[in-house]
């Protein structure tokens, strides 16, 4: 083999891993589905498709962000969190979700320890 053709297959490699590599960067976490769910209602941030890709946007009002969309759901993901840092509360097998003046407006039960686990770490919430 000629050294163009080993040239050619290195970048063609090349290629490939840096495509997984973004690949893997532009995943969100793993959510535990039961729980992510039943909270999905309350949550003010919602993904609206259009043309030039998504954009994420605030329910009750026109605040919307335009991530690029190697970033979209990774941003998503940041609004998430912080949202239930601020308005998620553990009390015994119950997850309890509070609006902005602290007043319940939700329950959802989490009995499983890996829900609670789960809650604890993607929340990051006591």
């Amino acid at each position: 083999m000629k050294l163009s053709n080993y040239f050619m297959l290195a970048l063609v490699v090349l290629f490939f891993a840096l495509g997984f590599q973004a690949l893997q960067e532009a995943q969100p976490e793993a959510k535990n589905e039961k729980v992510y769910q039943a909270l999905k209602p309350y949550m003010p941030y919602y993904l609206e498709k259009r043309v030039g890709g998504f954009q994420i946007m605030m329910k009750g009002s026109n605040e919307k962000e335009k991530p690029p969309i190697t970033d979209v759901f990774k941003r998503l993901e940041q609004l998430e969190k912080g949202w239930g840092q601020q308005h998620l509360k553990i009390v015994g097998d119950d997850l309890i979700v509070m609006d902005a003046n602290k007043t319940q407006i939700g329950k959802v039960s989490i009995k499983l320890a890996d829900e609670k686990m789960w809650v604890k770490t993607f929340f990051m919430i006591q």
